[in-house]
């Protein structure tokens, strides 16, 4: 059975769009039919849906604030009583990119990246594109570069690395 069919029989989602958050669901469940996912994985994500918006109502939260800051508290909150599925965290962020597409809450801030988190992607450019190294390499080097940086450099890395104007 997949998710289009389940959705029909589901009194799950017939809860959950009629709700507060129903338009969320509605969009969520198109997303995981259109995706072709099972009716277990579709009952699964709707579950965690519904969890994610009752501790998000809970916690006096406006719909459209849903982001990736939330999910992560909510994982926290969740993992304190239950054991987090492998697939929580993947459903969660195919329901935000759902949400996104539609407008229905707003882009994603970008994430902003430490100075060492810099070096290493300038790092693992040269790495690649001038030396050739496989990407298990590359991977390996870039987090051995980001600890020596941490602990050579742990106030900053640019100031300690570049030379002095003259």
């Amino acid at each position: 059975m997949n998710a289009s069919d389940y959705l029909q029989r589901s009194t799950l989602y017939r809860k959950l769009i009629h709700g507060p958050y129903g338009e969320f669901a509605r969009v969520y469940a198109g997303r995981l039919s259109d995706e072709g996912f099972g009716r277990q994985c579709t009952w699964r994500s709707l579950s965690l849906f519904r969890e994610l918006r009752d501790w998000h109502v809970g916690n006096g939260h406006a719909r459209q604030d849903l982001s990736e800051v939330h999910v992560e508290r909510f994982l926290e909150h969740r993992s304190k009583h239950w054991s987090i599925d492998t697939g929580d965290r993947s459903a969660l962020r195919r329901l935000l990119a759902a949400l996104r597409q539609e407008g229905l809450i707003p882009p994603a801030l970008p994430i902003e990246r430490t100075e060492h988190e810099q070096i290493g992607d300038a790092f693992a450019a040269y790495l690649i594109n001038e030396r050739g190294l496989a990407a298990s390499t590359v991977e390996s080097h870039k987090l051995r570069s980001r600890r020596f940086l941490q602990e050579v450099c742990p106030a900053g890395a640019i100031k300690r690395l570049m030379p002095r104007a003259a």
